[in-house]
């Protein structure tokens, strides 16, 4: 365990900048390793999250659809980490949408969420996990809170909402070994299946 504690908390570690330098060299090669691509192998609870988040008939249907697998990367030049998220159909023959989700650690951004809401969100880092934490801007529109958590060559997402706590969705994905994606055909947004 490469976390740095004190007697109260985990230290939180941001990896921003000049700051990056700051953090000892476990904890920086531990984040390092959490860059890659991770396929989806299983979830429990995520379209009941999805429907209590308010995300419409359809987009709930196209989230469930396929497998997702999320590819998690780190630009040094721009110190901007990015979780892309690719839903697929068949085994990843078919792509159905790929959502970028780009941030700078602790610093705040606005954000429209792939169901199209607008919210404000800050991304952390804590030991072996990002907590990203979206806030509503504006009246009717719910907040949510998705902490990623790496194991090796396991992740587990745990997503929360603002005004449903009780509801939780959960996620695990694992390390794709081999990088043989087929890719036959991208659909549009908009196309029918």
């Amino acid at each position: 365990d490469h976390r740095a504690v004190n007697t109260s908390q985990v230290t939180t570690y941001s990896w921003k900048g000049k700051d990056m330098e700051k953090l000892d060299e476990l904890q920086r090669k531990e984040m390092e390793k959490w860059k890659g691509k991770y396929l989806m192998t299983s979830w429990e609870n995520y379209a009941d999250f999805l429907e209590k988040l308010g995300v419409p008939l359809l987009l709930r249907k196209l989230a469930t659809m396929g497998t997702p697998v999320v590819e998690v990367s780190y630009d040094e030049e721009t110190e901007e980490w990015n979780i892309c998220r690719t839903s697929t159909l068949f085994y990843r023959l078919i792509k159905l949408r790929s959502v970028d989700f780009k941030f700078k650690l602790d610093e705040e951004f606005d954000e429209i969420t792939p169901d199209k809401r607008d919210v404000r969100s800050v991304v952390t880092v804590q030991g072996d996990r990002f907590t990203h934490v979206s806030k509503a801007k504006k009246e009717g529109v719910t907040g949510h809170t998705v902490i990623t958590e790496f194991n090796g060559d396991e992740v587990v997402r745990y997503m929360t909402i603002d005004k449903v706590p009780d509801c939780t969705g959960l996620m695990k994905f694992t390390r794709m070994k081999e990088e043989k994606d087929v890719k036959v055909r991208e659909i549009e947004e908009d196309e029918d299946l």
